[in-house]
């Protein structure tokens, strides 16, 4: 007969439930010790694959990079969260006329609440140890290698597309951290490749970023010219862009694990933009577009940048209608970046209907 001890629940396992009810999908736990991949990152810094991000190469990001214990010293132990989101369906990427935003920016921007999850889960911790305890909380909003830590904790591997893969859900979720000064049982590392010889990413990416190392050449990824770049779009890209509005999942809408993950492949219209519907956010003005979209992970690009990537997409679209827009835009706008797109996107068009 087991002793009432050996069938206690763990610490660890009020952890992982809580959070499971909290809404994450994976939890899991690692040590604070040094990155192995730390040598990765500085390479793809010194092969300047973070573009214009030049705080990624801030003497700040690096060392806190380099070991978790400068970010904070005295953790004993880190949490790896994992929030899931919806996709479009891989079959939507024949659809011409609408314009997309990438999954993860449905609805409000997560680094306003998902921080107030992890912090209730640091409550709860607090609570069943009886004891206070120093955390740190970070969702996307401190110098980590999120992904190493993700992958030691347990979650899943590190796949060609540079994203955390869970064999169970896939990719598609956003990472959360808390860093504890509470020693935890960790979980085993998650050591295997299970992307194979699959390249369906590599051969979908429009723009050729995913570098062979499973790291991303930022002056060529869609996300980072729709979302962060606060310029113009290259020309060379510009085409390539197709139809995406904000941010792209190409990536992760082909590969086979998130297909098996389909019940959080989303096919309603909140990803979808109708061309009127982009017509008439093409006329916002600046406190307009901050009325709509504040608090949404889209206000991440800024007025012009939307503006701008609407454009491009109007552009690529060959809608006839869309020269109307254009040139109405045309006439009120004054910002020399945009008047140029505007002007290849009008010309695009007219080429498209020659």
């Amino acid at each position: 007969m087991k002793s009432a001890a050996t069938n206690a629940i763990t610490i660890e396992e009020k952890i992982k439930a809580k959070a499971l009810r909290l809404g994450f999908s994976l939890c899991g736990i690692t040590t604070p010790e040094p990155p192995s991949h730390f040598g990765i990152y500085e390479h793809w810094l010194e092969q300047s694959n973070h573009a214009d991000m030049d705080y990624l190469a801030s003497s700040r990001h690096v060392e806190f990079r380099k070991d978790p214990n400068m970010l904070m010293p005295g953790i004993k132990s880190i949490l790896s969260l994992a929030w899931s989101y919806p996709i479009r369906p891989v079959n939507s990427l024949h659809e011409t006329r609408s314009g997309w935003i990438a999954g993860y920016a449905d609805g409000k921007d997560y680094h306003s609440w998902l921080p107030k999850k992890l912090k209730a889960l640091t409550i709860f911790i607090e609570q069943e140890v009886e004891q206070s305890i120093v955390a740190g909380t970070y969702s996307d909003s401190a110098p980590i290698l999120e992904r190493e830590i993700a992958s030691r904790a347990g979650l899943g591997w590190i796949g060609k597309n540079s994203c955390v893969i869970s064999p169970e859900i896939g990719s598609t979720f956003l990472l959360g951290k808390i860093f504890l000064d509470y020693p935890l049982t960790t979980d085993s590392p998650f050591l295997k490749d299970l992307c194979g010889t699959c390249k369906k990413c590599i051969e979908a990416c429009p723009t050729g970023c995913i570098l062979p190392n499973r790291t991303i050449d930022s002056r060529r990824c869609l996300s980072y010219q729709t979302i962060e770049n606060r310029g113009s779009i290259p020309q060379e890209l510009r085409k390539l862009t197709g139809n995406w509005l904000f941010g792209c999942d190409i990536c992760q809408m082909v590969c086979p694990w998130n297909q098996k993950a389909s019940s959080r492949i989303s096919s309603t219209r909140l990803f979808n933009y109708s061309i009127n519907e982009v017509f008439y956010l093409l006329s916002l003005s600046l406190e307009e577009y901050k009325t709509r979209f504040g608090g949404s992970a889209i206000s991440r690009t800024k007025w012009k940048g939307l503006m701008r990537n609407i454009l491009v997409f109007l552009g690529n679209s060959g809608v006839e209608d869309a020269k109307n827009q254009i040139q109405q835009f045309l006439n009120w706008n004054s910002d020399q970046d945009l008047l140029d797109t505007a002007i290849w996107a009008f010309h695009q068009i007219e080429n498209a209907n020659k």
